[in-house]
């Protein structure tokens, strides 16, 4: 009899294990263009993206039951970023890691958080992402680009002007940079409102045109300069904060809705997972990649609240460029919307 009990255990824990190991029925291919971690100066830093990737893995995988797998790829081993969305929106792919600036190209209206100094905070921004307009709005993109945005957080924090040519202290300074911008048609106009050259290139070219000097400059936020080794090749860098941009896990839509109901569950409960990870990853790294950044011998500079507002020179004339391109009702909604949330946080 006791023999027979260690049998009967015996075959449940092979048969248990066997379900946990069991070939998955679903995998998620989920790309990315940034590295997983970045080491400096016995620093070492988890991009805040390869966080979401992660949790989400860990989460879908776990509670699916094996039932679905995550593959996980960084540093563009899958493409650019215009590349993987492409592929995620065609259904070559199950999902992408992606930003304001590439969805922009097919969900024009994206481009109102390139309004130039809309929040001031990320309990601001937050708030934002986190309200029934976005929720609204990603519905829509659902419709209209074929891909659920099922992960919100900020691109690595606030985007501010990096170059080697001179400390940008007001917007006088900025005039006559050729600045690298995303691109993103709005953010191109917001620089050349300031007076700057701008110069649409992908991410992945921006080093080598920063080393070489094909751009004098570009903007972007302390994690992104850190997740590039970008301050390698920036001699200055000015916390002026003009803007603040979203960065997504999106899964493709037609993918999402062939699940069984209770996988669907899980994967959009996984984005948000990945969501809490990557926000806690940008807040909690930002301060180690402002310590990397400066003893890189990048100069730092905050502008004074008077020379920092010498920059919002380029807020009305980008609000009235978004009216010709999107309509003066949807950029209103969207500037009432966020100043009535700001008013509440």
């Amino acid at each position: 009899m006791k023999k027979r009990r260690l049998l009967i255990t015996a075959i449940l824990i092979v048969s248990a294990l066997s379900s946990v190991f069991a070939a998955a029925e679903y995998t998620i291919r989920l790309p990315s263009i940034s590295v997983d971690f970045t080491s400096l100066g016995g620093r070492t830093i988890m991009n805040f993206n390869y966080a979401a990737q992660l949790a989400f893995k860990n989460y879908v995988e776990t509670e699916s039951q094996g039932r679905i797998e995550v593959e996980l790829y960084t540093n563009s081993s899958l493409g650019t970023g215009p590349e993987i969305l492409q592929q995620c929106m065609l259904g070559i792919i199950e999902a992408t890691t992606t930003g304001e600036s590439d969805l922009s190209s097919y969900y024009p209206a994206l481009q109102m958080f390139s309004i130039p100094y809309e929040f001031s905070n990320r309990t601001e921004f937050y708030a934002f992402l986190d309200s029934d307009y976005m929720e609204a709005m990603y519905d829509d993109i659902a419709a209209k680009t074929n891909i659920r945005i099922i992960a919100d957080f900020d691109n690595g924090g606030f985007r501010n002007f990096a170059n080697n040519v001179r400390q940008i202290k007001t917007a006088d300074d900025v005039k006559g940079l050729a600045i690298r911008s995303m691109q993103n048609s709005a953010h191109v106009f917001a620089f050349r409102s300031l007076g700057a050259i701008p110069t649409a290139l992908a991410y992945s070219e921006l080093y080598s045109a920063l080393q070489t000097g094909v751009v004098d400059g570009q903007e972007n936020s302390p994690m992104v300069m850190l997740d590039g080794s970008m301050y390698e090749v920036c001699k200055y860098y000015s916390l002026d904060g003009h803007m603040i941009s979203p960065a997504y896990i999106a899964i493709n839509e037609s993918w999402l809705n062939s699940l069984p109901d209770d996988l669907k569950k899980v994967v959009l409960d996984g984005g948000k997972m990945a969501e809490i990870a990557a926000r806690g990853a940008i807040v909690s790294g930002e301060e180690l990649a402002m310590e990397i950044i400066r003893n890189s011998g990048t100069e730092i500079y905050i502008p004074t609240p008077e020379e920092k507002a010498t920059f919002e020179i380029a807020r009305e004339p980008v609000i009235e460029w978004l009216y010709d391109q999107l309509g003066e009702d949807v950029v209103d909604e969207f500037i009432a919307t966020a100043e009535e949330i700001k008013a509440q946080v």
